[in-house]
């Protein structure tokens, strides 16, 4: 959809309601995205801090960036995460107890990703999608996290990404083909899966 088809359409779909949002006003905020990408630059960020018993963390969502602007410094959402309670007493933990592992934690923004993606992008196509259930699962192996690898065999950590994409709607065959690179653009989806060279840079405090 080219940009003068874009404003055309947000003006006869201003008022008209789907999935919570105005399609007409969704479509404008497109508009103004394309009109300037860098005041609609975002970041986000998320803050873990360790708790006494290993592996336990409680993870904290707040303040984030919108081109640059600080916004969010009212809003907090903590999360705990750790292990299922059979990985903790394999592991000798003396008090097990079942939290969602940081994997799993990863995994489900990925869904609720490639959901918004889809449906985001099926109202900008003016798409009639109803729902959308995404199910991913990665398997995992272990040893490189434990030391029986050597961090040069990272990248054999993971098995293939499995991911399933069910979307509900009476869609066209030309609809059916558009929707299916939806997924592609998720903002999560390319973190997971695409190259991201980094080095953490790790500070060490004295005690004292």
């Amino acid at each position: 959809m080219t940009t003068d088809d874009l404003r055309h359409t947000a003006t006869q779909r201003k008022g008209e309601i789907e999935h919570g949002l105005d399609a007409g006003g969704h479509l404008e905020f497109i508009d103004w995205l394309e009109a300037n990408p860098e005041d609609g630059a975002l970041e986000f960020r998320a803050t873990g801090d360790t708790e006494a018993v290993a592996n336990r963390t409680t993870a904290t969502i707040g303040d984030w960036a919108l081109g640059g602007e600080e916004m969010g410094g009212d809003r907090e959402h903590v999360l705990e995460f750790g292990l299922p309670p059979e990985l903790e007493e394999a592991m000798a933990y003396v008090e097990p107890t079942d939290r969602y592992e940081a994997i799993e934690g990863a995994l489900a923004g990925l869904t609720a990703c490639i959901n918004g993606t889809i449906v985001w992008n099926a109202i900008r196509e003016g798409i009639d999608v109803d729902e959308v259930t995404t199910t991913v699962r990665a398997p995992v192996d272990l040893r490189a996290l434990f030391g029986i690898h050597d961090v040069e065999k990272v990248h054999d950590m993971y098995g293939e990404l499995e991911i399933d994409v069910d979307v509900t709607g009476d869609l066209s065959a030309e609809e059916r083909s558009m929707v299916r690179e939806f997924p592609k653009r998720s903002p999560v989806y390319n973190l997971v899966t695409l190259e991201h060279p980094n080095r953490p840079r790790l500070e060490i405090h004295s005690t004292e």
